[in-house]
């Protein structure tokens, strides 16, 4: 599978079979979000693997008003964090950007491509309370808790891919 068949392929699962996961095929998948661009190599990122009870914990933290209810039958679930510097939060104030979450969109992007070429499926999920699952967790002093990924064996089939127009999303500047 090249990145383009990895692209098309890879959809926000949200049912998983029971077959754990082993390590070596989730760490393999973290090994590339590690080969991610950040701003300034700032790597602001921290990936907590987490399986078992203590999965359970953090899956019913995000299953705000009836959401996310897939969690429970994925095997694993990645909590991503970040640790922005002072520096970072300066610069985020002065552009009017928040660096450490496109670095970690770019990392989490790059997890998801490598878990589909493997043959697993993920899902991305932001709706949690972060501060309830960052208590369940060894965070050090700064670090937040910004998204979880649960992967696992898929158990569904992706549905087809509804996308707006190319004509409606991509511009062209003009040429002088």
């Amino acid at each position: 599978m090249d990145v383009k068949e990895a692209i098309a392929a890879r959809y926000s699962c949200r049912a998983y079979k029971p077959d754990d996961v082993d390590d070596a095929l989730i760490r393999d998948c973290l090994q590339c979000a590690l080969l991610a661009p950040s701003a300034c190599n700032k790597q602001p990122w921290k990936f907590y693997v987490v399986k078992g009870g203590k999965k359970a914990e953090i899956a019913k933290h995000t299953q705000l008003f009836g959401a996310n209810g897939f969690t429970d039958s994925a095997p694993a679930l990645i909590v991503v964090t970040a640790k922005p510097s002072l520096v970072d939060k300066a610069a985020d104030k002065i552009k009017d950007q928040d660096f450490s979450a496109n670095d970690l969109g770019f990392a989490v992007g790059h997890l998801c491509l490598r878990a589909t070429e493997l043959g697993l499926g993920t899902c991305i999920i932001g709706w949690l309370q972060a501060n309830k699952i960052a208590k369940l967790l060894p965070l050090t002093a700064g670090e937040k808790v910004r998204l979880i990924v649960s992967i696992g064996y898929p158990a569904d089939q992706p549905r087809p891919k509804k996308r707006r127009s190319e004509d409606e999303k991509i511009v062209f500047g003009e040429r002088s």
